[in-house]
């Protein structure tokens, strides 16, 4: 495709994406963001009181019922699984709800769509989780695939002691790259 052409073709792309982008921010009433996608799709699945902040500090929520009514929680949505978890050392949630999207291959993601999926949910005790990292904490801290494996809730069961209702399941499912993707 020739340059003008190709500038074409991507600013009708764009307008599309906008356009989608428009209803999205309509219905989470926030930008549409992979973030904040994550943070109101969780809120909506697990009964969670998100802060009226964006930006409040150690947390993005609390759970309003269940065995973690009262809990405080950081919820994480990533487009792909890659084993990095941004996490606070001091100050943060007691548990980090994440969701992602299919396991990411350490390649290159030139030219690859990362469309707005959930394939997998992980429920992380966080002071659990504090202790036993032997990694720097922080920003896109990487977690070793056994606690992801002891932490997963959707689709298969970790060895986290949370169990998913049937209807969280069939929520869940909704974003799956089968139904979205």
């Amino acid at each position: 495709m020739s340059e003008p052409d190709c500038l074409v073709a991507l600013a009708n792309a764009v307008r599309g994406k906008n356009a989608a982008d428009r209803g999205v921010a309509r219905l989470i009433g926030m930008p549409a963001l992979p973030g904040h996608f994550g943070e109101f799709v969780a809120a909506q699945i697990f009964d969670i009181e998100l802060h009226p902040s964006a930006s409040h500090p150690g947390s993005d929520g609390v759970f309003r019922t269940g065995e973690l009514e009262g809990k405080r929680v950081g919820i994480k949505y990533t487009t792909k699984h890659d084993r990095l978890l941004n996490m606070k050392k001091v100050g943060g949630p007691d548990y980090y709800l994440v969701l992602t999207g299919p396991k990411g291959k350490a390649e290159s993601s030139r030219r690859k769509a990362l469309p707005w999926v959930i394939e997998s949910v992980f429920l992380f005790e966080a002071e659990y989780l504090l202790r036993k990292l032997t990694v720097r904490i922080g920003t896109a801290t990487s977690v070793k695939n056994k606690f992801w494996n002891e932490a997963e809730i959707y689709p298969g069961n970790g060895s986290t002691p949370f169990t998913l209702t049937p209807h969280q399941r069939d929520r869940l499912t909704l974003f799956s790259a089968a139904m979205v993707g």
